[in-house]
């Protein structure tokens, strides 16, 4: 019996259990045995397995099921051709995959209890990644010895930063920038500059810049009217061009920024001036002529800034002034018909709104025009050379003689004189912050800021200060972005408005953002007239004397920078070339820029750097791009420069752990101030034929005293860095609150030459008793004396006070030595 029969049988089955194999369900075919191989039924038939057909619809088929067979088709494909070939190549891998697991799960097994022993291997393998990393950050890199902020001791290399920076400065974009900052108009407030503040707010956007303040304040304004307006000889024999060409456009028309119009028509006689000065009005007087109720003529220019040439006509009864523009070689051409449209605020006074002298708009609102200190109170206007010349020429040859050919007039011949200006007593203009966070002092920063408004179109004054500002912007987010990098304390960049109306945009943020500038700011570097000329001029504040000069044998000169002497290589050669071979910079900052904020009310060191000399249209709509690339630096390869070198210097306030602040240049320069200002009250004694005695003894004294203690600061800078060449740890947590308490100090040391908050100071804005502008300095660095020192002693001494002048001396010298014990210390 078979096996199969065996298995089935019922008497070989007594006990009745259920077979191996279930019964065929088609009883109708027979088993037959061929040994252990066992068939049923009919035999199978083979088939053979083909490829998958592909069907091909016949044309005259939908479009939608025409379309259903082609994506059949396309994965048919894409299954046989990449699926299943993916599929053989991956299995291996898997099955690799399962067998290590297995073996790293045994091996986990025999250690202990598997939850345990995995997570001490994951805290193990993050400790040996943080080390990984910490040690990539302390190569030779970018990143010095560490890659993060001061506070645990980690230090960016500053100078491979800075010799980075170039890499991101173009010439391309820089001239971009100016001629489309210079394309239109843009007086403050008017739709062109709002245009323009929107430009460089999306600047700051684009860039990266994530703190972006669009601040909008509230000052005076005035702007021309085309209509009513005239200046004519009372016989109506001639009548002054009151517009640069022919097109009565704003922007051509003459005015004066903060001037108040004319009540009414004046008839008045008219006496030339000059231009203005002292000793012009002295001329004046010895000839018997009188200004009282005359319209007086007087040339922009001189040693006196025009706002104080009103001020002193008001005071000598005159009804108003024509300024007279000069003559300038611009573009190829020389120009007699340029009209110069000059701020006639008294900025000597205070800056800022006109109708909120030394507060802000926002606080307590507008003064009246008539009680504000700072207001003019007779009209002006300025026009052209060829016009003035025709004016001078009919006073012929009576009153005081000024040379030339020119006479003073003997009030012979009249003008009639109406002034229409449409004024704002409250408009809007706007300021654009942006800001990079520091890392370790986020609380204190350096603030780069440019003017943007222009009287005409500016492309040689606001509109280059500002590509010059928007490269720097470009420049610091560029090395945020490829470096990670932060600075140590924070960067502003600001673009002011209202410059040309007293300084309204800088004046009147400072007013409203005093106490978190007071508290968080530290230095500010005007970005302003970059290339208008080939003289390298550096004004600063003697704390930035080292940095300047480090920093200026860093850059490289032109190809034709170079032919001028063959053994200059660098911006300090050049600068001792072109001063002397002498690298003395002076610190006159007296012009009416934006500084002026920031070094008499905070006495925060300031720097403005530029490539100049040349006389430039200023006010004026010659000042166009075209005449721009024609006259001055086309190839942009100064601002390049310039740009390279703001850089540099703004990277070192920012990012050196110690602040770069040179107090022994600061010392050092004191005592040639000293001497200066010994001078200045010597000639103002002999001026005034007074027998006066003033003495120097305390401040020289109290001058030594600073420079030896402030040596402590110069001695700690040193040994901080020399001890962390020398080691490869850490900053200890004792030598960082040193470092910081030491900047604080260098921070704080210059608030204490301002004038107590609550203190009224004879000028509404002038607080600083160290540095600042006095009443007399001239409008420019005239090269005769430190007129950006010791303001209170020189205003005192020029009205013939010398009482006051030595209360003042004395006072100063008590500050000196007090500031000197207190801040020279490091804990």
């Amino acid at each position: 019996m078979s096996r199969y029969q065996q298995l089935h049988s019922g008497s070989q089955n007594p006990g009745g259990q259920m077979p191996a194999f279930p019964p065929a369900y088609d009883d109708s075919g027979a088993l037959e045995n061929a040994g252990d191989v066992f068939t049923s039924g009919p035999p199978i038939e083979q088939f053979e397995i083909d490829e998958d057909e592909v069907y091909e619809p016949p044309k005259r088929e939908s479009l939608v099921k025409r379309a259903f067979f082609a994506t059949r088709t396309f994965v048919y494909t894409f299954k046989d051709n990449f699926g299943v070939p993916l599929s053989r190549y991956l299995d291996p891998i898997y099955e690799g995959y399962n067998y290590f697991n297995m073996k790293y799960e045994l091996s986990i097994l025999k250690l202990g209890n598997p939850l345990v022993v995995k997570r001490l291997i994951y805290v193990l393998f993050v400790i040996v990644l943080m080390y990984l990393v910490t040690r990539s950050e302390n190569s030779d890199g970018v990143n010095g010895a560490s890659g993060g902020a001061f506070s645990t001791g980690k230090f960016y290399d500053v100078d491979m930063l800075a010799n980075t920076m170039k890499q991101y400065i173009e010439a391309a974009s820089l001239k971009e920038n100016i001629e489309y900052l210079s394309s239109m108009p843009h007086l403050a407030g008017t739709t062109g500059d709002l245009a323009m503040v929107r430009y460089v707010e999306t600047y700051f956007h684009n860039n990266g810049v994530q703190q972006v303040d669009f601040h909008e304040l509230d000052s005076f304004l005035n702007y021309p009217d085309k209509e009513g307006t005239y200046v004519k000889l009372a016989d109506g024999s001639f009548s002054a061009t009151l517009s640069e060409g022919s097109d009565k456009s704003m922007q051509n028309l003459a005015f004066n920024p903060t001037s108040p119009s004319t009540n009414g028509e004046i008839d008045a006689r008219y006496i030339y001036v000059n231009y203005g000065e002292m000793e012009d009005f002295g001329r004046l007087d010895k000839a018997g002529v009188s200004v009282k109720d005359a319209i007086l003529l007087i040339r922009y220019g001189g040693v006196t800034p025009e706002s104080n040439k009103v001020y002193a006509a008001t005071q000598l009864g005159a009804k108003a002034v024509i300024f007279i523009s000069p003559t300038i070689e611009w573009a190829g051409e020389k120009h007699d018909d340029m009209i110069q449209r000059v701020n006639v605020g008294h900025t000597r006074v205070c800056y800022g709104d006109v109708l909120t002298p030394g507060w802000s708009s926002h606080s307590i609102g507008s003064a009246n025009w008539e009680k504000s200190e700072i207001t003019a109170k007779i009209p002006t206007i300025p026009i052209s050379w060829k016009d003035g010349e025709v004016l001078v020429k009919k006073l012929g040859n009576s009153g005081a003689d000024f040379g030339e050919g020119r006479y003073s007039g003997d009030g012979a011949v009249s003008l009639k004189l109406n002034i229409l200006n449409k004024k704002r007593n409250t408009h809007l203009i706007w300021n654009v912050v942006g800001s990079i966070s520091g890392r370790e002092q986020a609380g204190k920063g350096i603030i780069f800021g440019a003017a943007r408004d222009s009287l005409g179109y500016g492309a040689s004054t606001s509109a280059s200060g500002t590509a010059t500002l928007l490269e720097l912007v470009k420049v610091f987010t560029s090395l945020q972005r490829r470096y990670d990098w932060y600075p140590s304390r924070s960067i502003y960049f600001v673009s002011f408005d209202a410059t040309e109306y007293n300084l309204a945009g800088s004046g009147e943020w400072l007013e409203e953002k005093r106490k978190q500038l007071f508290e968080g700011g530290y230095a500010y570097i005007d970005v302003s007239e970059i290339a208008t000329g080939d003289v390298l001029t550096i004004l600063t504040n003697p704390m930035f004397l080292s940095t300047i000069r480090e920093e200026l044998r860093k850059i490289s000169l032109t190809e034709e920078q170079k032919k001028q002497k063959s053994n200059m290589a660098t911006l300090y050669d050049l600068y001792k070339s072109q001063h002397g071979d002498k690298d003395i910079f002076s610190n006159n900052l007296v012009e009416y820029k934006n500084y002026i904020p920031f070094i008499n009310r905070l006495n925060y060191p300031c720097l403005d750097v530029g490539f100049r000399g040349k006389p430039i249209p200023r006010g004026s709509t010659l000042d166009s791009f075209g005449n721009f690339v024609k006259e001055l630096d086309s190839s942009m390869l100064e601002h390049i420069q310039i740009v390279e070198l703001l850089a540099r210097v703004g990277l070192r306030l920012a990012e050196d752990p110690v602040l770069p602040f040179d107090f022994i240049g600061l010392a050092s320069d004191l005592l040639r101030y000293q001497q200066d200002l010994e001078k200045y009250v010597n000639e103002q004694i002999s001026f005034f034929s007074s027998n006066a005695q003033v003495d120097y003894s305390k401040l020289k004294n109290a001058l030594e005293s600073f420079r030896q203690n402030f040596r402590q600061l110069h001695e700690f800078r040193t040994h901080w860095k020399e001890f962390i060449k020398s080691t490869s740890s850490m900053e200890p947590a004792m030598l960082a609150g040193s470092r910081k308490a030491a900047n604080e100090n260098m921070m704080n040391a210059a608030f204490t030459f301002l004038m107590r908050q609550d203190s009224q100071p004879s000028r509404a804005g002038y607080f600083n008793l160290l540095f600042g502008t006095p009443y007399n300095a001239p409008p420019f660095d005239d090269g005769v004396h430190e007129w950006n020192t010791f303001p209170m002693v020189r205003d005192f001494a020029s009205t013939g006070d010398f009482r006051k002048v030595q209360i003042e001396i004395d006072r100063l010298a008590d500050i000196l030595i007090t500031t000197s014990e207190e801040y020279s210390q490091v804990p």
